[in-house]
Order: C-alpha cells, then sequence, then structure tokens
C-alpha cells in the first residue's frame, strides 16, 4: 500500500514507491534522503500546485492538516522549527490564515479521500496515520482501498508502470 514516515513537523522522512506515485510523484523521490530538500506535507498542501489539484475535496484536507499541526504545536509549543513552519504558512497560504484563525483542534487519524490523479484519474483512498511506538513523534500514513474497487485497481496500475508526474505531465519511469 502507499505510505510514507512523517517527523512530527510533517516532513517525509521516506516513502515507498507506491506512496510517492500516489502523493507527489511530481516530486524527486529521492528527496526525504536529503534534509535540505525533505518535503512537507503541510507546505506541499497548501503551497504546491500538484498537490493542491490532488485532493478533490481541498478545503476538507486542509482542515485535517491544520488540526494535525495544532495538536503538534500543543506537544511541542517551544519547537523553533515547527514555529517557522507556521509562519511560513501564514505569510504565503491566504487559506492556511483563515484555517489557523478557527482555532479547532480536530485530529484527523483516519479519513476518506478522493483523489483526483494526473495518471491514473479518480483514486479513494482511506489514510490512516499510525503513531511508530519506537520513534516519538514519528508517524506511519497508509493509504488503503476497498478490494475489488476501481480505486485498488488504479493503484494497482500506479504500482505496475512505476507511474510519476512532472510539471502536470505524466511520465512513465523506466524498468530497473
Amino acid at each position: 500500500v502507499p505510505a510514507l514516515v512523517l517527523g512530527r513537523r510533517t516532513d517525509v522522512l521516506a516513502w515507498n514507491e507506491l506512496g510517492h506515485a500516489l502523493l507527489a510523484g511530481h516530486l524527486d523521490p529521492d528527496a526525504p534522503d536529503d534534509p535540505p530538500r525533505r518535503p512537507n506535507t503541510s507546505r506541499m498542501h497548501f503551497l504546491d500546485p500538484h498537490s493542491r489539484e490532488l485532493y478533490v475535496d481541498w478545503e476538507r484536507k486542509a482542515r485535517a492538516v491544520v488540526g494535525n499541526l495544532r495538536i503538534a504545536v500543543g506537544r511541542h509549543p517551544d519547537d523553533p522549527l515547527l514555529a517557522a513552519l507556521i509562519g511560513e504558512l501564514t505569510m504565503k497560504s491566504p487559506e492556511f490564515v483563515a484555517l489557523w484563525a478557527d482555532h479547532r483542534v480536530t485530529p484527523c487519524d483516519a479519513a476518506s479521500y478522493e483523489l483526483h490523479h494526473p495518471v491514473v484519474g479518480r483514486v479513494t483512498v482511506t489514510q490512516q496515520t499510525l503513531a511508530i511506538a519506537r520513534s516519538p513523534g514519528q508517524s506511519l500514513v497508509v493509504c488503503t482501498t476497498p478490494a475489488g474497487s476501481s480505486s485498488e485497481e488504479a493503484l494497482t496500475l500506479l504500482r505496475a508502470t512505476g507511474a510519476a508526474y512532472a510539471g502536470g505531465a505524466a511520465r512513465v519511469a523506466e524498468p530497473g
């Protein structure tokens, strides 16, 4: 299944090939290994046009992102890098500002989202966030689909092709 490991600031610490292809195929698959280029899912959701177009109900996912950031700030109020992320999103995203001002703290550990993937089309996934007990502050995000569904077929196609996308155009990774 598509999977990502996130740090407490929503930095992508690792992703499997399918997680990358489903959620961030337009980014370098090796980016999580390089801290200066490491993707951040909160930043991607609010500032990356590809990620913004991925979620059919972008605002619903945005509320979940903000809710989870509020929880992180509550747990780590003295984290300067987390404060810097909130500051960056505040300066660059009016939507973030509006949602952050709402002050609701709603954890989102599991939710279903409809995606409009640029390579395989409509895919409905349930995103589940699981705490990693041996690595405090890290979580595993997995995306599942109902067995036998068209969404499962889309993920099978995505897995089989190794598809990623760049600049909004689909490309298929070379085997090997």
